[in-house]
């Protein structure tokens, strides 16, 4: 777990490790995708940001223009797949860190260049109309909804064919998390849900998401999928599932706790 708290943030320094990124991939090598400052180069259009302290040592994540000879570009998507939990909430922050510093180079209020940085916390200063900007955060919700011993599982166009996951979607302006899952299920399928449960949170760097775990129960209405963002969806029997996500990802660790909870109802009644 990254220990993130409230100390001042160092510079680069040569006894910190370092997470190499560009663009939406993370760079490995045979020791992994966590580096001392003497197995990289630093280059002039290198840009860092402190992640926080990580198994007691400072980290850093360093993002390049282009990748530095020797490296392995692999997709954060890929990394986090294959990592578990014990990695994924540093690869997360990393990642949304990185974004954060490269797309805030100019205070969007006033349109002055950003060269400040706050000393004990994320946020860059303008010294023109004096605004503070922060890493943004996207809270989106995610559910997983039963009906009977069959759970909801849909595709959006984006998804290879046969890979199935739950429904999710963007908290809108003014509106409560709850309200959301109502919405989003409405809207992307068609029916009617009840019995709102939260389950869990999760950071999903794609590229500044928390996401908001919840169970629900259906209510009523057919499955109709939203012509524009759902190419297929249907209720799975949970002994007959699709292809799924892993349970390194909220979406499988809401589907693999909502399969156990219909096996527990299924065996008291």
């Amino acid at each position: 777990m990254v220990e993130i708290g409230t100390s001042t943030h160092p510079s680069p320094h040569a006894m910190a490790r370092y997470i190499l990124v560009t663009k939406q991939s993370v760079l490995t090598h045979d020791s992994g995708f966590l580096f001392s400052i003497k197995d990289f180069h630093p280059t002039p259009e290198m840009r860092s940001v402190y992640i926080g302290q990580f198994e007691g040592e400072d980290v850093f994540v360093c993002h390049f223009s282009t990748a530095p000879k020797g490296y392995t570009e692999k997709g954060l998507r890929d990394v986090l797949y294959e990592s578990d939990a014990y990695y994924f909430g540093l690869l997360s922050r990393a990642h949304q860190l990185a974004t954060w510093d490269l797309d805030h180079q100019f205070c969007g209020r006033c349109g002055s260049t950003l060269t400040k940085k706050h000393e004990k916390e994320h946020a860059k200063l303008c010294n023109k109309c004096h605004i503070r900007h922060y890493p943004r955060i996207s809270p989106c919700i995610i559910v997983s909804v039963r009906k009977e011993n069959s759970i909801l599982l849909a595709r959006s166009f984006n998804m290879p064919s046969g890979r199935m996951s739950n429904i999710a979607g963007f908290v809108e302006a003014g509106e409560t998390l709850e309200e959301a899952v109502h919405r989003e299920v409405l809207e992307e399928v068609g029916i009617h849900i009840k019995n709102i449960q939260y389950r869990g949170s999760q950071p999903w760097s794609f590229p500044h998401q928390l996401m908001v775990g919840f169970f629900a129960e259906y209510d009523h209405g057919d499955i109709t999928p939203a012509p524009e963002e759902i190419a297929e969806a249907g209720w799975y029997p949970i002994d007959a599932l699709p292809t799924t996500p892993n349970e390194t990802s909220i979406s499988g660790q809401l589907i693999l706790e909502h399969i156990e909870l219909i096996k527990q109802m299924d065996s008291k009644a």
